[in-house]
């Protein structure tokens, strides 16, 4: 009898109220299908962060009323795109880890799907900066020392200083302040060729971009030795035979593989200089007349240049036999100037690539033979566990054969760490493997390079392994971390479930921090939460007093990473009493 009396209350009262026009809602007495409000609040785990790091989202779904925790799934949005979407977890709380925002201002939300007894809802805009990486630039060479006009090959490595991604853009390999060769990135690796260093001593840096989401870097000195180029001279005398007195030409020519050398050759009969000619062309000519009968023992002395170096031709015997003397009088011999100019040293020109096909189409088919010389490096040598090492080999031909086409594997010892595609070096039959790999914590002392020719190179090369070995370090250091604190709404109402979520943030892409962090809030007795797989660990509390309460969070550090701390300060609020509900009052 007293329920239908306050169900016809409940009918009245709305009547009334409608009839004035006023809006109202009633509470559902005993309803099972009642669909309670949800509040939806978004956190990361650091603001602003760089491109390529890991973002840790979170999202905390809590009911407007009662504590039942609300189940579904949350979508994480970053403006018109989707970055994923998890289910609610039994803290109500869903985490997304991302490390793909693009450099800029991204406004993320989180949308609660809702369910069948929880309302749907979508928190406020996150307004999340994303700046530009680091990145870390390394240059190897891959001959040193190396001759005058010898084609060289520098590997130019770009890596981010922290987090994911590759970069891309150009890198530039300067002798001091003076570019010797530009490359694109493939991969976050670059080949650059020259061949226009002159013999010394050259200090060699290489230099990043940059692109929209890393910043330029340059690498550290490194120091190429260019030797000079070897020469060899040859004397010719015509006529081979003479009489004394009559004009005799000597022509010395010089040859380098590296080019043609300039500068001056000495011509000597014995230990009696005939005379100095400059060098053109390759060639030095003297005409003179010996007044002297016998045999004459001829030489040619090429003095070098600075990127050249000196040589001496074989003696040549020449037979002077009596003559009327044509005025050669005291002297032994009469230099006849000849004139010519010096003629700059020119560079061996760059070898056009040989194409597989033009190889095929060739009469003559040589047996496999190994490539003319491998070679591997590893940047840097020494990286902390989780830092990725670049590994490089260089499979040289010898000019004349094609471009060893096939892989590259990296093996220690008798473990293969990895494989790699050959990729052609520009305007040359040379190829480049690079692999870019995160290796365990430890010494890897020997670490080579076995190249595997493909179907399409095994009829000119057979598998053969680097001369060299490369070395390795990766230390097991304590990466540094900080610590990012958020609740689940701020401020709170006393006597409110509370959700704390502390996070782990740290620079590895691969480790993730175990161990504990331990809460103290408000003054309480610490306690100590175990690190999920996100690095996170989360505290539920109700019992915090009016005011303003300082949460703090405690990483302990484990062996991979060092401890760290940080504190929020929770305002929470006297909650509001509730409006009471009409009652009726018994007729009598």
């Amino acid at each position: 009898m007293r329920g239908t009396r306050r169900r016809r209350l409940s009918w009245l009262l709305g009547a009334a109220l409608l009839a004035t026009g006023v809006a109202f809602a009633l509470p559902v007495v005993g309803g099972a299908d009642a669909v309670v409000g949800t509040t939806v609040t978004l956190t990361s785990s650091e603001n602003p962060t760089a491109f390529g790091e890991q973002l840790i989202l979170t999202a905390t779904v809590i009911p407007n009323s009662g504590t039942a925790v609300p189940d579904g799934s949350v979508s994480f949005e970053d403006a018109d795109t989707t970055l994923g979407t998890v289910a609610v977890g039994p803290t109500g709380q869903a985490t997304l880890v991302d490390a793909t925002l693009a450099v800029g201002t991204h406004p993320l939300v989180a949308q609660y799907s809702g369910s069948a007894a929880f309302g749907a809802s979508v928190s406020s805009a996150l307004e999340q900066d994303v700046s530009v990486q680091g990145s870390t630039t390394v240059l190897l060479p891959t001959v040193d020392p190396a001759t005058y006009g010898q084609t060289l090959l520098f590997v130019v490595s770009v890596a981010p200083a922290a987090g994911s991604g590759v970069p891309t853009g150009t890198v530039t390999v300067l002798d001091g302040t003076t570019p010797i060769g530009s490359a694109t990135l493939a991969g976050g690796t670059a080949a650059v060729v020259t061949a226009t260093l002159d013999a010394g001593c050259h200090s060699l840096t290489a230099a990043y971009a940059g692109d929209a989401n890393f910043s330029a870097s340059s690498s550290g000195a490194v120091v190429e030795q260019i030797d000079a180029a070897a020469t060899s001279t040859t004397l010719t005398v015509s006529p081979t035979s003479a009489s004394a007195g009559k004009r005799v030409t000597l022509t010395a020519s010089v040859a380098s593989p590296a080019g043609v050398p300039g500068g001056t050759v000495t011509f000597a009969d014995g230990a009696s200089t005939l005379g100095t000619a400059t060098l053109s062309g390759g060639t030095a000519e003297l005409v003179t007349c010996f007044s002297r009968h016998g045999a004459q023992t001829l030489t040619a002395a090429y003095a070098g240049s600075g990127d050249f170096t000196a040589s001496t031709s074989a003696p040549v015997t020449l037979q002077v036999s009596g003559g009327s003397g044509c005025g050669c009088g005291s002297t032994d011999a009469v230099l006849l100037p000849t004139g010519g100019t010096i003629a700059a040293a020119s560079r061996a020109g760059e070898r056009a690539p040989v194409t597989l096909a033009a190889f095929a189409a060739s009469s003559a088919t040589p047996a496999p033979a190994p490539p003319e010389l491998i070679t591997v490096a590893a940047t840097p040598a020494t990286v902390d566990e989780g830092q990725s090492v670049t590994l490089t080999s260089v499979v040289f031909s010898d000019g004349d054969d094609p471009f060893p086409s096939g892989t590259v594997a990296f093996v220690e010892g008798t473990r293969v760490l990895g494989s790699a595609p050959t990729v052609q070096v520009p305007n040359t039959t040379d190829a480049l493997a690079s692999l870019r790999i995160v290796l365990g914590s430890g010494s890897y002392p020997t670490i080579t390079a076995v190249y595997h020719p493909d179907a399409s190179a095994e009829t000119w090369y057979t598998s053969a392994t680097s001369s060299g070995s490369a070395a390795v370090t990766v230390q097991k250091v304590a990466a540094a971390t900080s610590m990012t604190v958020a609740t689940s709404l701020n401020p709170s109402p006393k006597g409110k479930a509370l959700i704390i979520t502390a996070t782990v943030n740290h620079p590895s892409s691969s480790l993730t921090p175990t161990g504990a962090i331990t809460f103290t809030v408000g003054g309480a007795k610490p306690v100590a939460v175990a690190v999920d797989s996100l690095g996170q660990a989360s505290l539920t509390v109700s019992s915090l007093t009016v005011g303003k309460q300082t949460i703090s969070a405690a990483y302990a550090g484990d062996g991979n990473f060092a401890a760290s701390s940080g504190s929020a300060v929770e305002t929470v609020t006297t909650p509001v009493p509730p409006t009471p509900t009409p009652t009726a009052t018994p007729r009598p």
